[in-house]
């Protein structure tokens, strides 16, 4: 009788195991949503205004993609305090993109997020885009004005990464023609020309094997905005942020042999 009475009340146990597991999902996937909404910081409230395609990030999770100095913080903190005091008009959310490592590289506001942050800020409203830009580019003589100050930049900075992987460089001539811009602006960005940001670009070729490691050292050590592609495809495409604000290509390829 006993074996038949726990044979009947099996199903109901398996069931009353089931929907406490349910419940305990739910009430989960409530406190992650939780997590992730967060309500802005009172100190980024005073000089960014929100969106209604803006988010609330915290302050660990962006990167800046420039150098800021305590010059530059100083400044901005002025500007800050004239927002706080209803002088000056609150500036637009910071744009960001996802970097590739679950981070986001900040394209616009890097001087405002280090002077929020030495503050105390411990988050900010942002605009997550979907494709990098450069920031200063509006037309064609924009693009390759900018392109053309940072060449001598980006040349050095490809020899002394390439050095330090130990890979093999090769700078690529992508968009050098006037024709092919245009057609790209045009076809590719409805003549958005900040958004071609491979005009100064490099091909690196890594040692087999290596290509996670030079991923690594490339994120921790040079201002990259993003970072897309796949180990298993054997490549990653980066675009990283130059002094004046020039955003370059650099591809990591992994040998094939």
């Amino acid at each position: 009788m006993n074996d038949l009475v726990k044979t009947s009340l099996k199903p109901f146990r398996e069931m009353k195991v089931l929907i406490l597991f349910v419940v305990m999902m739910i009430c989960f996937e409530g406190c992650k949503k939780g997590e992730e909404k967060l309500t802005i910081d009172p100190i980024a409230a005073d000089d960014i205004y929100e969106t209604e395609d803006s988010v609330i990030i915290s302050v660990d999770f962006l990167h800046v993609t420039e150098e800021v100095t305590q010059k530059d913080i100083d400044h901005t903190m002025e500007y800050v305090e004239k927002t706080k005091k209803g002088e000056m008009k609150k500036r637009a959310p910071l744009s960001v993109i996802e970097r590739g490592d679950g981070t986001y590289g900040i394209i616009d506001g890097n001087k405002t997020y280090s002077a929020l942050k030495q503050l105390g800020a411990t988050n900010m409203p942002v605009v997550v885009v979907d494709t990098p830009y450069q920031k200063e580019v509006e037309d064609y003589d924009d693009l390759i004005l900018v392109n053309t100050e940072a060449e001598s930049e980006f040349r050095q900075l490809v020899t002394a990464l390439g050095s330090e992987l130990a890979a093999e460089v090769k700078e690529t001539s992508y968009l050098q023609d006037t024709d092919e811009i245009h057609m790209k602006a045009k076809e590719t960005y409805g003549g958005d020309y900040s958004k071609i940001v491979d005009v100064l670009s490099a091909d690196m070729i890594v040692p087999k094997g290596e290509l996670q490691a030079a991923k690594g050292k490339l994120l921790e050590k040079y201002y990259v905005i993003c970072i897309s592609g796949d180990q298993t495809d054997g490549e990653f495409k980066a675009c990283v942020m130059l002094s004046n604000n020039a955003v370059a290509e650099i591809r990591l390829i992994e040998k094939t042999k």
